[in-house]
């Protein structure tokens, strides 16, 4: 009932963002677990899935993890794609499920969502106008990611 009411009141949500967490099973089996789950990886397919069930439009999608989240921390160059704007994209397929598992990139090698087939997945992310990742690909180097300050009032 809780989330299928969070459902119904999406419209008065002006972002959606991961509580990326990647801490090891060992870390969290420790005496003293750290909070948060992996979630930087899965946000966007399971979105896709709320896209394929029809609960969300892909506009919706990218006005909550791309111009909202520009607007609400006012970052500079982000959220739109326009003259003067980095040239961030992510493209989707919405016609190529993926399932979700440990193969993801981040450090941490588990997900709770392990083994949960999205119906897409991502096809290309091109960061300040250079491709990273390519039908799963990681072209990006480490250490290629910039501090993006939010601007103060």
């Amino acid at each position: 009932a809780d989330r299928e009411a969070l459902w119904q009141r999406l419209d008065a949500v002006d972002m959606i963002a991961s509580d990326h967490a990647p801490h090891t099973l060992a870390e969290k089996a420790g005496p003293k677990p750290p909070s948060g789950v992996p979630g930087l990886e899965t946000t966007l397919p399971l979105l896709l899935e709320a896209v394929a069930a029809g609960r969300m439009s892909l506009t919706r999608v990218s006005a909550l993890i791309g111009t909202g989240p520009a607007g609400v921390f006012r970052l500079p160059h982000k959220g739109r794609l326009a003259p003067g704007y980095h040239a961030d994209v992510t493209l989707v397929d919405l016609n190529r499920p993926t399932t979700l598992g440990s193969h993801l990139y981040t450090k941490c090698g588990w997900t709770p969502f392990e083994g949960m087939r999205a119906r897409g997945s991502i096809a290309r992310v091109i960061l300040r106008g250079q491709d990273a990742l390519v039908e799963g690909e990681m072209l990006a180097e480490p250490g290629q990611g910039r501090l993006v300050a939010p601007r103060t009032r």
